[in-house]
Parts: C-alpha cells; sequence; structure tokens
C-alpha cells in the first residue's frame, strides 16, 4: 500500500452525478463517463493506495437516485473511499443512499501516524432546524460559495482533533479557504481559528472551483483537486478535460501532490470548447452566483461581451 513509509491518497472531486443521464450546460460527455474515465487511468494509483477522497458536490442536484449511482459506482473500487458534502449535496439523500460497505461518510480516519479529518463547510447553506441540527436551503448552491463551519461542525472537528494521538492532520472540506477565490474571510473566521489552534494540520485538500489550484491558508498548503466531470484550466482561461489529484504523505509532516489529466478525445473536445468568462469569474469568486443571476440580461452582456447562455447559474 505504501511506498518508503508514505501513504498514497487519490482525490476525486466534483462528480456531480444526475438521477438520470442528460448531459448539462458546457460538456458534451455525462459525469458518468468523466469519472469512468478518471477511475480507469488511476486504477493502478487507487489500487495502491490506502484510500480515496471525494471532496464534494458528488451529486449536482442532491437527487437521491444520484447519489445510489454514484455509491454504487464507488464501491466496486478496491480501496475505501471517503466521501463529503459539498455546496449542491443535500444532506438527507446524501447519508441515506450513498454509504456503501466501501463508501464512507465518517468524519476522520486514521492512517498511520496521520489523521485524515472531513469537515462539512457548507453552513452558510444551512439553517438552523430548532433541534440542535441544520437543514439545507434551496438556494445552498449560491449562499454556500465559501466555506463556514457550524457550531456543531466546529464542535465536532474541535473534539476529534483534541482526542487524535495521530502526529499529523490533512483536512479536507469542499470550499478552499483562499483569500483570492473566497475573499470575505470573515465568513470563514471559525475555520481560521481552528487551523490556527491546531498545529498539526499540515495540508487542506478541497474541491469546489473545478481546476488545479494551489495556496496557502494559516500557513498550511492548500491543494484544489480538478473536476472528474468539468474542469478548469484558470491559467489558460480554457475548459480542461477530467482530472483527479494524488498525493504522498510523509511521516515527517510533508505532503507531496501532483494533478492528473486523463488523455482523450473527451479532453480534447473539453479543450476545444471556449470558456465564457462569466464562468471563470463565478468559480474564481469575482462574482458570486447570485450577483451573477441579479445582473440583467442587458447588464451582463456589457460586463461579459457576450449573450446570457443560461438563465440561471
Amino acid at each position: 500500500m505504501n511506498h518508503d513509509d508514505t501513504i498514497g491518497i487519490v482525490q476525486i472531486s466534483d462528480t456531480h452525478f444526475r438521477t438520470a443521464p442528460g448531459a448539462r450546460s458546457f460538456v458534451a460527455h455525462e459525469p458518468e463517463d468523466g469519472l469512468a474515465a478518471v477511475l480507469a487511468e488511476a486504477a493502478g494509483t487507487i489500487g495502491d493506495a490506502a484510500l480515496v477522497v471525494a471532496t464534494g458536490d458528488l451529486a449536482d442536484l442532491g437527487e437521491p437516485g444520484a447519489y445510489e449511482r454514484l455509491g454504487g459506482m464507488l464501491d466496486r473500487l478496491p480501496t475505501p473511499v471517503y466521501c463529503l458534502g459539498g455546496n449542491h449535496d443535500r444532506q438527507e439523500p446524501m447519508q441515506a443512499c450513498l454509504p456503501r460497505p466501501n463508501v464512507h461518510l465518517e468524519p476522520a480516519v486514521r492512517v498511520g501516524n496521520w489523521l485524515m479529518l472531513f469537515v462539512d463547510a457548507n453552513a452558510h447553506g444551512r439553517e438552523a432546524a430548532g433541534d440542535g441540527t441544520f437543514r439545507d436551503l434551496d438556494d445552498r448552491v449560491h449562499r454556500a460559495g465559501q466555506p463556514g463551519l457550524t457550531p456543531v461542525e466546529e464542535q465536532r472537528a474541535r473534539a476529534i482533533l483534541t482526542a487524535t494521538a495521530a502526529e499529523h492532520v490533512f483536512l479536507w472540506l469542499h470550499q478552499p479557504p483562499l483569500p483570492h477565490t473566497a475573499p470575505d474571510t470573515e465568513r470563514y473566521r471559525e475555520l481560521t481559528q481552528l487551523v490556527r489552534d491546531f498545529p498539526k494540520i499540515r495540508a487542506i485538500g478541497a474541491g469546489h472551483l473545478h481546476g488545479d489550484l494551489s495556496g496557502e491558508f494559516e500557513g498550511r498548503p492548500v491543494y484544489v483537486a480538478p473536476s472528474s466531470f468539468m474542469s478548469l484550466d484558470m491559467s489558460a482561461r480554457a475548459f480542461e478535460g477530467p482530472g483527479y489529484r494524488t498525493y504522498r504523505l510523509h511521516a515527517d509532516g510533508r505532503v507531496d501532490t501532483e494533478v492528473h489529466t486523463v488523455p482523450g478525445p473527451m479532453t480534447d473536445a473539453m479543450r476545444a470548447t471556449p470558456l465564457p468568462s462569466f464562468l471563470l469569474d463565478m468559480m474564481t469568486g469575482r462574482i458570486t452566483g447570485r450577483e451573477l443571476n441579479a445582473l440583467s440580461d442587458a447588464e451582463f452582456e456589457a460586463r461579459y461581451g457576450e449573450r446570457r447562455p443560461l438563465a440561471h447559474v
């Protein structure tokens, strides 16, 4: 499983499954086709890894059937899969329909001298239910574009971090706390304090942005995985093919990581598809989905030099 006392991890993200086939927006292939290509390309690495981590937006609309389909696909892998939710996901159907013998929603797992801590950072897409729990809002996709922790999730993470005897912690969430893509740092002050209070957190892995990005948060490296469905090449301002990220975690707390794009016709077709400026702005935090939808058609065209392609994004 490990080489030279390192721990191998494969990260997939933003699978965006639906209950039934039906390609959406700019992509000609189905979400399951993109994930199948990633899993085939990474098969040897997955078989040699300690675990696979799926960092949110597992379902596009939060439908029970989408989690059923995804769970069946992931359950066939030879390596345990640990999943967490994103702003597109819904808690109840995900918890009810996704878990399998090999597909897990536990908040943490110990691997050697590392603890994998899976945090739900979708607080801004939730409201208190009055019984100590939180329920998803209908507009959670737009509201939870930046990370945030509910009091329950913060307390749970702190309890796990306090109790663990692991020497190092890798923190996994959906929305990356990168100031250039999530500029309203006040919205994730609880996450900031959590990372400050626990120096054994060595690195952070996330999804949400559908691209190969990295940065730093409170002195820790932050790594973002591309999407298995629809990835973006931020620097080239272009679409990119289905991708994933691999890691090697060292016994001394160091992390090595690499991003992979699946070669072939699917990627060639994506790279030949023009990337709308509004989509890049939304994914990199220059405008929120709510602000984008609030623009009139004339304002949209004046800002981006093109007609609005969708009624809602």
